[in-house]
């Protein structure tokens, strides 16, 4: 949430130039939601103007394509779609009401694969201008590196505890090498495909079902304000991720999503392994073993979060098998 020092009257004094009238004001993440006469809008409040170029850029590719509606950024009096005030970007938009993607329903979930994939067909051809990836990838040759010689080092530490190991010791110890073998396997994986990420375009760190809605006039896209650029799939990986829980574990619903996205944009098996190899990572558990090195022990709501967390990784197991049995078959099939 973005707390600023603006005023009501302020605000309005803003929103004149869009001849919008303000009724109704209410704090939203990076911005406010304001009910004003000619409906419900948006206002964001952006620090970066080449990041908010990128956003428009994207949004008037997809617009220009057609095929689902998307949300874009209002012209002013001025003829501007900001307004500069106090060193920041005042952005309003439109955002259509309506219902979010329903991951129980399969149609749906494709739908959501088309979606996306047509937000990144619109990716591949806009000018990514001067906005950087740097630092905002989750994935690096740092990570695998560090990763495996830390779980190496801690199984050491461990074993050379004087005093009597703890139940949450032998729980970390225990779960020590498969973690290592997940890492291993995503670091192969990693091998393959690192100098073919650089050439994919940039995109926001992660994308949500909530950045889609569905009424009688059909399917939107938007949101995604302010956030930092990755390369492309990152945000795959959290939304696949997203459609799998939200679903209770659903394979269907995620083999759903990916099949609306190949209908829409195909993709590269360089793609397909890059986004294999973020789900072979296991993040959720990684978490509390990082918590619990530097700490040395974990509290016992962590110790509960782990457990269930260690419970959870089957599911993100599974999820990473599913993918690598289609990419499995998609080289058979070109084979």
């Amino acid at each position: 949430m973005i707390f600023l020092k603006v005023t009501l009257e302020q605000l309005k004094k803003l929103l004149s130039t869009y001849r919008l009238k303000v009724l109704r004001i209410h704090p939203h993440d990076h911005g406010f939601l304001v009910e004003t006469n000619k409906g419900i809008k948006v206002v964001t409040i952006w620090d970066n103007g080449e990041l908010l170029k990128w956003s428009n850029r994207w949004r008037e590719e997809v617009a220009i394509q057609g095929g689902t509606g998307v949300e874009r950024f209002l012209v002013n009096v001025n003829k501007k779609k900001y307004i500069r005030y106090q060193g920041k970007y005042y952005v309003i938009s439109s955002v259509p009401e309506g219902h979010h993607p329903d991951v129980y329903c399969n149609d749906e979930c494709m739908k959501v694969g088309e979606l996306f994939a047509r937000y990144h067909s619109a990716l591949d051809r806009i000018d990514q201008g001067s906005v950087t990836p740097v630092s905002h990838s989750q994935v690096d040759e740092k990570l695998f590196t560090e990763a495996t010689t830390w779980i190496k080092q801690l199984m050491q530490s461990i074993e050379q505890k004087q005093e009597v190991p703890t139940l949450i010791d032998e729980i970390i110890y225990m779960n020590l090498p498969l973690i290592y073998d997940r890492f291993r396997r995503a670091f192969q994986l990693w091998e393959g495909i690192k100098d073919s990420i650089s050439y994919l375009p940039l995109s926001t760190v992660s994308y949500h079902l909530e950045q889609m809605t569905k009424n009688d006039e059909g399917w939107y896209i938007g949101g995604g304000y302010n956030q930092p650029l990755a390369p492309l799939h990152q945000d795959t990986v959290q939304l696949i991720r997203e459609v799998y829980e939200k679903s209770e574990w659903k394979i269907e619903a995620v083999g759903g999503f990916l099949k609306g996205y190949n209908n829409q944009r195909n993709l590269t098996d360089s793609e397909w392994v890059y986004i294999l190899m973020q789900l072979a990572v296991p993040w959720e558990v990684w978490k509390y073993f990082t918590e619990y090195s530097k700490q040395g022990n974990l509290s016992d709501d962590q110790v509960d979060l782990f457990l269930e967390a260690i419970n959870r990784q089957k599911y993100w197991d599974d999820l990473t098998r599913f993918v690598a049995r289609l990419i499995d078959r998609k080289m058979e099939a070109s084979a």
